[in-house]
């Protein structure tokens, strides 16, 4: 009986497997890699900023090296009632760089709009460009960036574009995180290419701004911990397509949790906004939860044969899925931590899921019920 329980893991994963490298495979094939050079769409890219003072001149300073007509691009940096010196940071860029513009929000939003929605709203609802970038206050972007969002937009149906984020290079715990979210990324761009909206990224994300008005912007989206997840939902509800790009170019660069309780809380507003996935979400427990019967039937009936031939199934279902990801991001030195951090991943979804039980979400010093 216990064998029955393997091979249905065997192919739970294989279908996993099949699954989204299927996707990937369609998705990176919708990719645009060519660029009209006369013609050049206006472009706003929004960057809320809350106690980002030790980091927003390092993204701006990305920002300002991108290969895009500075004649067709604006900056707007959003302070969202930051009490260290952001705004002062930011004032600083202004007054250095004519097409960089500041807004200050003093108080806080209700509805809808709690959270960074409301500074993400504030910052599109003052934009000129006809497309929106969004990224982080704590992110770096590549040189090709906005040009490789901006034309996957060329298609007036496209109304939403998301690509990759990676984990800037460090501790052991970073590079773990960083496998994590090119696999997460990875999951997502596949679910595109399937036409089924997993989530998406909000530091690396480009939207049409007539779909962003179509919508209602985020005072028409549903309030989430995972905003961006939540924009993605409501802009494909709508009608518009989407674009998951898996591209060097587009890979933006962001900074790690630093302690583990900082990556508890993460994966606690994760889990709380991906209960809105429904039954995508039941699928991903299926894969986690197949595998851990497994592993506990192995260890009941002490066929400790067994153990390691499960772990090494995970491992290498999550190698094929990450595979194409790191070659296309150029991310290959990642692949001695790939071992290491499926092991920490597998070990965490016994545990984080626990977290669900706590209803209180902190994020960026605020807490949402």
């Amino acid at each position: 009986m216990s064998y029955l329980v393997y091979i249905a893991t065997a192919i739970i994963y294989a279908i996993r497997i099949a699954i989204f490298t299927i996707g990937l495979r369609l998705e990176r094939k919708r990719t645009v890699r060519t660029f009209p050079h006369s013609v050049y769409p206006s472009v706003s890219v929004i960057i809320p900023a809350r106690n980002e003072q030790s980091n927003l001149g390092k993204c701006i300073e990305s920002l300002l090296l991108c290969d895009y007509p500075i004649e067709c691009l604006e900056i707007i940096i959003v302070n969202d009632r930051s009490t260290d010196k952001t705004a002062e940071v930011a004032q600083s860029l202004s007054s250095l760089h004519s097409h960089i513009k500041v807004l200050n929000l003093t108080e806080e939003r209700v509805g809808n709009l709690r959270g960074k929605p409301g500074a993400l709203h504030h910052g599109i609802s003052m934009a000129h460009g006809e497309i929106i970038l969004m990224t982080d206050a704590d992110c770096v972007v590549p040189d090709g960036w906005v040009r490789m969002m901006v034309q996957q937009c060329r298609d007036k149906s496209i109304g939403l574009v998301a690509s990759f984020t990676t984990i800037k290079k460090g501790t052991v715990f970073a590079q773990m995180q960083c496998v994590e979210w090119v696999l997460n990324h990875t999951m997502a761009s596949a679910g595109i290419g399937l036409k089924q909206p997993l989530g998406c990224f909000g530091n690396n994300l480009a939207i049409r701004k007539t779909a962003y008005n179509d919508i209602g912007g985020y005072e028409g989206v549903p309030f989430s911990v995972t905003e961006d997840l939540a924009l993605l939902q409501t802009i494909i509800k709508k009608g518009w397509q989407v674009r998951y790009i898996c591209d060097a170019e587009s890979t933006v660069e962001t900074l790690p949790c630093t302690t583990f309780g900082e990556y508890v809380q993460q994966h606690h507003r994760w889990l709380r906004g991906g209960t809105a996935l429904g039954w995508r979400a039941a699928v991903f427990v299926l894969f986690s939860t197949s595998m851990w019967i497994s592993f506990i039937t192995a260890i009941t009936t002490q066929n400790w044969l067994m153990v390691p031939l499960i772990l090494g199934i995970r491992l290498v279902g999550d190698l094929m899925v990450l595979t194409p990801s790191l070659y296309a991001i150029k991310r290959k030195d990642l692949f001695p931590w790939a071992l290491l951090a499926v092991f920490f991943i597998t070990a965490l979804e016994l545990v984080i899921p626990f977290s669900l039980l706590k209803k209180e979400v902190v994020w960026k010093g605020q807490l949402f019920r």
